[in-house]
């Protein structure tokens, strides 16, 4: 399977998924996207443990969740299908990015 895929998950929202990117870089990649997008983290939806960690991010009425496991690694999602055009332009954005490059450096 590529490392940079896109995905439905079990409840059919789109999935921009990058397997290989470590969970050390998780707060700089998420913090670079809230830049890059003007999104609005809500700090309220922040869910971490020793394996996973989830937060959901806004810029209007789009919602996305970004996060981290063990499983799938750095995986961005569509809360809603309106969130979809937003998934996929931080997916394109993310290729271009150092953290694009997490599949050839592994």
């Amino acid at each position: 399977m590529p490392d940079h895929h896109f995905r439905r998950d079990s409840s059919e929202r789109l999935a921009f998924e990058m397997s290989r990117v470590p969970a050390a870089d998780y707060p700089g990649l998420c913090k670079a996207v809230v830049t890059a997008f003007g999104l609005t983290p809500d700090y309220e939806s922040l869910a971490a443990g020793l394996d996973a960690i989830v937060m959901d991010h806004r810029r209007g009425e789009q919602v996305v969740e970004m996060a981290w496991d063990n499983w799938s690694g750095f995986v961005v999602v569509a809360k809603s299908t309106g969130s979809e055009p937003l998934v996929r332009e931080i997916a394109a954005w993310l290729l271009q990015s150092p953290w694009g490059e997490c599949g050839e450096r592994a």
